[in-house]
C-alpha cells in the first residue's frame, strides 16, 4: 500500500501537514510518543513494520512528558514536545537522529505549522504565551504573550493563513493573533461571559477546530456551551446548547466533511452531535467520560470512531445522527489516534498496555499490534494524517 497525498488544511489537534510533495520513503512514516518514557517509537504504515526508537530525552534525570509530535510539511523532520522539559525535540525523520533542543519556555503542550511550513507555533502553558520557532534555524523568532491566553491550549489558523487561533484551557476565551504582526487583534468570548479565568480544571477551551467552510468551533468545558465563529467573516455565528462539560468539536476537512461533528462530553458521558446544516445539536448516551478523541475516514464517510479511555474499545457511531453502530474491542484504552491519509487504518496508542495497534476500517478489525513503543503513549502522528491530541 502506497498512502496517497491528500491535503488537509486542518486536523484535530494537529494542524495537518500542509505539504504535496513528501518524499515517497517518508509519507507512510508513523510516529508515536509516549507520556511516561522519552523514546519516540517510529513505524511505516504501508510495509507495517517497526523502524525503531529515538531517545528524545533532554535533561539528565529529567522525564521529557512528551506531549505530541509534529512531522514538518516535507516530512523531513519531527518536531517533539517535551513538556516537563520545557523543550522542542527536533528529529530528522530520515536518519532518526536528533538534530537539535530548543528550550521554549514552561510547559510547551501543543504546535502548529503555518500553510508554508516555515514557522512552527508553539502553546505554553505556563507562561501563558506562544512562541513561533523557525523550523529551519529552530531559533525562537517571537515570543507572544498576552492577559487573555490563561493557560493557552493549542493553536489553530485560519485558511488563509492570517489569524492565529488560541483557545485557553484556563480561561473564557479564544485570543486572535494577527500572523504579520504577532499582535492580539480579538479576545472571542462566550455570550454573558467575561474574558478572564475560569473555575475549575480543566474549565475553558481545549480546542477551536476550523473546518472547510472557514467555521471555527470552539467548546466551553464549564458553560457546555459551543461558540461558533465565521474566521473569513470575522463574525460570530451561533452559539450552541451541549452535555455537560464538552471537551472538543472534532472536525476533519480533508476527503470526509461528514454532515456532522461529534463532540464527547466527559460530564454526563455522551457524545453531542453538531449537524452543519442549520447548527442543530443532538446529545446521545455513547461516549465516554474521557473521550478525547473521535476519527472520521473518507472510506467510510457514514461513520465516526469515538475514543474511550477508560474502556478497552472504540464506539462506532453514525456520522449524522450519532446512533451507536458497534463497539470494537481494541485490547486498550485509547487517548488519542491518527487516521492515515488514505483513510485506510486508524493508528489507536494504547496508553493501559503500551502498545500501539492498527484499526482497519473496513473490516473493523486490529490487523497489526507493536508492543513496548513506550511508557503510556500518548499521541501518534503522520504526515497529512488526521493528527491531534488532548
Amino acid at each position: 500500500m502506497q498512502i496517497s497525498m491528500l491535503l488537509s488544511l486542518f486536523a484535530a489537534c494537529d494542524t495537518a501537514d500542509l505539504s504535496a510533495d513528501i518524499p515517497g520513503d517518508l509519507q507512510d512514516r508513523a510516529y508515536v510518543v509516549s507520556k511516561g518514557s522519552d523514546e519516540l517509537f517510529v513505524f511505516d504504515v504501508a510495509t507495517q513494520q517497526a523502524l525503531g526508537s529515538v531517545d528524545t530525552k533532554v535533561f539528565a534525570g529529567l522525564s521529557n512528558s512528551n506531549h505530541m509530535s509534529l512531522v514538518s510539511p516535507d516530512g523531513a523532520q519531527v518536531f517533539v514536545i517535551a513538556s516537563h522539559a520545557n523543550s522542542v525535540v527536533v528529529v530528522d525523520a530520515r536518519t532518526l537522529a536528533v538534530t537539535d533542543s530548543v528550550v521554549v519556555g514552561a510547559h510547551a503542550s501543543h504546535g502548529a505549522f503555518t500553510s508554508d511550513g516555515a514557522e512552527l507555533w508553539i502553546s505554553i502553558e505556563d507562561d501563558n504565551k506562544v512562541v513561533v520557532m523557525d523550523t529551519e534555524s529552530h531559533q525562537v523568532l517571537h515570543e507572544i504573550a498576552d492577559s487573555s491566553m490563561v493557560i493557552p491550549h493549542n493553536v489553530r489558523f485560519s485558511a488563509d493563513g492570517l489569524r492565529a487561533f488560541v483557545p485557553s484551557i484556563g480561561g473564557n476565551q479564544v485570543t486572535v493573533i494577527d500572523t504579520t504582526t504577532y499582535s492580539v487583534i480579538e479576545v472571542l468570548v462566550p455570550q454573558g461571559m467575561q474574558a478572564g479565568a475560569c473555575e475549575g480544571d480543566p474549565c475553558g477551551f481545549a480546542d477551536a477546530q476550523i473546518d472547510d467552510e472557514g467555521r471555527m468551533y470552539a467548546a466551553h468545558i464549564e458553560s457546555g456551551t459551543l461558540m461558533v465563529y465565521d474566521t473569513v467573516a470575522m463574525e460570530p455565528v451561533e452559539e450552541l446548547r451541549l452535555g455537560s462539560r464538552p471537551w472538543a468539536a472534532f472536525v476533519d476537512v480533508g476527503d470526509v466533511s461528514p454532515a456532522a461533528w461529534m463532540v464527547p462530553n466527559f460530564g454526563d458521558a455522551t457524545v453531542s452531535v453538531v449537524q452543519r446544516d442549520g447548527l442543530k445539536v443532538e446529545t446521545v448516551p455513547h461516549g465516554d467520560e474521557a473521550a478525547y478523541g473521535v476519527n472520521y475516514s473518507a472510506l467510510t464517510p457514514g461513520s465516526a470512531y469515538v475514543l474511550n479511555k477508560f474502556q478497552e474499545q472504540i464506539a462506532i457511531l453514525d456520522a449524522q445522527t450519532g446512533a451507536l453502530d458497534a463497539y470494537v474491542d481494541v485490547g486498550g484504552t485509547t487517548e488519542t489516534a491518527t487516521t492515515t491519509p488514505d483513510g485506510q487504518f486508524i493508528l489507536l496508542p494504547l496508553s493501559s498496555t503500551g502498545e500501539l495497534a492498527i484499526f482497519d476500517v473496513e473490516t473493523r478489525a486490529v490487523v497489526k499490534r507493536f508492543p513496548n513503543v513506550g511508557t503510556y503513549p500518548w499521541s501518534v502522528s503522520m504526515a497529512a494524517g488526521q493528527n491531534y491530541c488532548h
